[in-house]
């Protein structure tokens, strides 16, 4: 089968390729043209089209088309017919021509590689997107970025332009973007010199409109009316005849490319419009010259003069204008280069990277595509490294010796040094209040329980702990936030949320509400959601002291998640409907579905309409236990997890489940399932960073940051980063059981429950963090934890109260609750009662419990219960 490479320059108004076989490359032609629009058209029925196609819907159906949907990479989704959509989709879409017309010339085949460009100050948020758009068209193809500036450097040193050991400058003026940077070469390869310059507020498009403006004046002069009408009025004629005139305008600016003056027939108003390039001097001359200081203070940034240049290339569609060519001669003489088609200089540029790729990795083994980690370009399946200049976008980390899953990028670094408290626990052996504490082993076997063989737990009755007090009846959960008890009642009428004053019961605050479906806290304020009607919630945020400031709907399918960490509030949901699936379609039993989020800023004066952030796709796959319920998370499936705050850190982690399908939709079922990982880290100010997580490593169920560490529970079993940068498994998962980490002040605890379907044994482990390893404090293989580790409904899963160092939670044992504290020393027993007894939240004078008496097996854990103070 013929192989071949691709290199697509995906640009915001116009997109080319250029394909790489047998160390030949030739322009590809799409629809019989070199350069095609970038464009992107949602039809009639609801299929995305692009390229010419789009663009020629802009007269017949204006709103359903997005000329430049570059523009909305890292930006959010843009609407078209009235639907959202993707910009992944969007870009896909465009890349597919590409690809399609590559496999018509090559008998099907798929390219060896595809290498993309981008802008140099691109991120790997924006060029993610890239990656999940080409993975839509392709899969099992290596993908490789290049900064469009390397990628025409690449070419012009092919054509011997470039001697080796320079330093060369490279203006790239586009149709989104401006892009200044400094290279230099070794004769093989490029890297950016010092930091890139350039601006996203300058490019053909934002000339096109200033022409635009400029003809409007023109006709609004000729038609008042009518010019109103086309600037105000959504009527679809009106709209068109804007889009018309918009086009008019574009090729009013390139004529005047090849003469001095340029008159046009604007169709509508009969009439015609002129300009001439004194005119467009007039309105983009301050940008342009703007471009050059630009490049100037880039260069200068690179600690080069201009005398130290070899060349300056210039490339980007803009570039071809006269005015913008003599403002870069003026400036740097003769050390200007161009060529007649700077489109194709980047692509080819690309082409020529994808080919070098192929050539040094004659592998037969293929990627399954690269993990987006800001660090250098490494392929997955242990393919070395690959550079792409000095902003690579793509990495895979490096797994240490005997490794199995492999870091995250940025993790490592040991944590801060702490105390272990010995208050709440005794040594190895010793007695405290009267109740002996269970000694552990040094370590933790295969299994991950090795004590629990024996029963881990006394044989002796334990303590009941007198005085006991109600504090409140109809709590669903209780919390802490600035030195103040909240909690959230429920009644039949609805309910509230209530700011205690103490622990006898009163309140000095209140806020009613219909149905309070989840909530978050901290000392800068509240953020609730309340369920208002079908899909539909209300977020509102909150003072501490219960003050609404801002209201924000939101359409959910699924409750929200809400968390909160000072200052910042982040709300997960679902603004998709999610979709059951199992066999019948081709997939596992599952749900799949969308996530996004919104940020708000809790210490603002005034909080604005929070922007939406898309995520992606967000699939789970469950246990099926009745051929009915979707309940429980499969612990050998890349499901998406909950959302959770970072310990030790500002932000929060979430990870997408992912999946995709090599062919398309047969008989109503998917073909070819594959299947992947996201892990998203969200940082305050609405960063996030994702990382691909692909096949051939265990898959996330939990992600925790803690105090500057890694630590993940994942297929394989709980995994830490005992060494900077490097992954390395701590405890093997059993076969049918799951591992969580628990964090609580300095310290890291391991819960373990032996069995998923139906819950059995359970345990909880330190780590130590001289060692490496998990020290075994207590478990029993004839108990339960109250509360489910792998269970997606937020009122299953067990209740884990970090106290400083120690841990507080209950096992169930017998339809008995038996509240255990946990410390780095050990694990004792503090109280023992029927039905279900958990902790909630750990106050000065005690513990706050949620009790129920006539629950002893925890499954009536999203009912109210009664709050009780245990006094310690």
């Amino acid at each position: 089968m013929a192989q071949w490479c691709l290199g697509v320059d995906l640009g915001t108004s116009f997109s080319a390729g250029v394909i790489a076989a047998e160390d030949r490359f030739d322009v590809l032609e799409v629809e019989g043209e070199r350069r095609i629009p970038s464009a992107v058209m949602l039809d009639e029925h609801g299929t995305l089209v692009a390229g010419r196609i789009a663009q020629r819907g802009i007269g017949v159906n204006p709103e359903r088309v997005e000329r430049n949907p570059k523009r909305y990479v890292g930006r959010g989704r843009m609407l078209l017919g009235g639907v959202p959509v993707d910009v992944t989709d969007a870009m896909a879409t465009l890349l597919e021509l590409f690809v399609s017309e590559g496999r018509r010339r090559f008998d099907g085949a798929d390219p060896d590689c595809i290498a993309l460009t981008h802008p140099v100050a691109w991120n790997n948020e924006r060029k993610s997107v890239l990656l999940a758009a080409a993975k839509k068209v392709v899969r099992g193809v290596r993908i490789a970025f290049v900064d469009e500036p390397v990628a025409s450097a690449r070419y012009f040193a092919s054509a011997g332009r470039v001697p080796s050991g320079s330093h060369l400058a490279v203006y790239d003026l586009g149709g989104g973007t401006f892009d200044a940077a400094v290279l230099t070469t070794d004769g093989s390869d490029f890297k950016v010199v010092g930091e890139p310059g350039g601006s996203d507020e300058i490019g053909g498009e934002g000339f096109d409109e200033q022409v635009f403006a400029f003809f409007g004046g023109q006709l609004e002069r000729i038609d008042p009316e009518w010019w109103t009408q086309v600037t105000t009025n959504p009527e679809r004629r009106y709209v068109s005849y804007a889009a018309d005139l918009l086009k008019t305008a574009r090729e009013g600016k390139e004529t005047l490319s090849k003469f001095e003056t340029s008159s046009h027939y604007v169709v509508g108003v009969n009439e015609d419009v002129h300009i001439t390039r004194a005119d467009l001097s007039g309105l983009i001359g301050e940008e342009v010259t703007r471009t050059v200081d630009i490049l100037e203070e880039t260069i200068r940034r690179a600690g080069l003069g201009p005398d130290e240049l070899a060349a300056v290339f210039m490339t980007g569609g803009g570039s071809r204008m006269p005015l913008v060519q003599q403002a870069v001669r003026d400036r740097f003489g003769d050390k200007v280069r161009t060529y007649d088609d700077p489109k194709i200089v980047v692509a080819y540029g690309a082409a020529q990277l994808a080919w070098k790729l192929k050539v040094e990795h004659r592998d037969p083994a293929r990627m399954t595509g690269p993990h987006l980690t800001g660090g250098g370009v490494r392929a997955a399946a242990g393919r070395p490294v690959v550079s792409t200049g000095s902003h690579p976008a793509v990495a895979a980390p490096a797994a240490g010796p005997g490794a199995g899953p492999q870091a995250f990028a940025g993790a490592g670094g040991a944590p801060a040094p702490h105390a272990v408290p010995g208050a709440s626990g005794g040594p190895a052996g010793s007695t405290t209040g009267g109740y002996p504490v269970v000694p552990g082993p040094g370590g933790v076997p295969a299994a991950g329980h090795p004590a629990a063989a024996t029963g881990g737990m006394p044989a002796v009755d334990g303590p009941v702990v007198r005085g006991i007090e109600k504090v409140l009846d109809n709590v669903l959960e209780a919390r802490v936030a600035g030195g103040r008890v909240l909690v959230h009642q429920a009644f039949e009428g609805g309910h509230f949320l209530r700011r205690l004053d103490g622990t006898g019961g009163r309140h000095d605050r209140e806020l009613h509400f219909g149905r309070l479906v989840e909530w978050g806290a901290s000392a800068e304020g509240v953020v609730a959601a309340e369920q208002v009607g079908p899909a539909q919630v209300l977020v509102r945020a909150l003072t501490p002291e219960l003050v609404v400031r801002s209201a924000h709907p939101l359409q959910t399918w699924d409750t929200p998640n809400v968390l909160v960490h000072g200052r910042s509030a982040w709300v997960f949901y679902q603004p998709r409907q999610t979709v059951p699936v199992d066999a019948s379609v081709g997939l596992p039993w599952g749900e799949t579905g969308h996530l996004s989020l919104i940020e708000l800023d809790l210490g603002a004066f005034h909080v604005p309409e929070p922007l939406a952030r898309d995520l992606g796709p967000y699939a789970q796959w469950f246990v099926n236990e009745d051929n009915r319920l979707r309940r429980l998370l499969d612990q050998d499936a890349p499901s998406g997890t909950e959302p959770d705050l970072s310990v030790g850190a500002a932000g929060c982690t979430v990870v997408l489940g992912q999946f995709g399908t090599g062919q398309p939709l047969f008989a109503g079922r998917y073909q070819d399932f594959q299947r992947w990982q996201v892990l998203c880290l969200v940082d305050p100010g609405g960063i996030v960073r994702p990382t691909v997580r692909e096949p051939g490593r265990s898959w996330l169920h939990q992600v925790v940051l803690h105090n500057g560490r890694w630590f993940t529970a994942s297929s394989a079993g709980l995994e830490a980063d005992t060494v900077p940068g490097q992954t390395v498994l701590v405890a093997p998962r059993p076969p049918a059981g799951a591992l969580r980490w628990a964090p609580a002040g300095g310290h890291i605890y391991a819960v373990g429950t032996d069995q998923v379907s139906p819950a059995r044994g359970w345990s909880v482990s330190v780590f130590d963090e001289r060692s490496g390893t998990l020290r075994f404090l207590m478990g029993k293989k004839s108990a339960t934890l109250a509360g489910h580790l792998t269970s997606r409904y937020r009122w299953e899963r067990p209740r884990l109260v970090a106290d400083g160092d120690s841990l507080w939670l209950t096992m169930l044992d017998a339809g008995r609750s038996r509240l255990v504290h946990v410390t780095p020393d050990g694990a004792r027993e503090v109280h023992r009662t029927t039905g279900t007894f958990e902790p909630v939240v750990r106050v000065p004078t005690g513990l706050l419990c949620l009790h129920r008496p006539a629950d002893g097996a925890a499954v009536t854990r999203d009912h109210p219960a009664t709050l009780v103070h245990l006094p310690l």
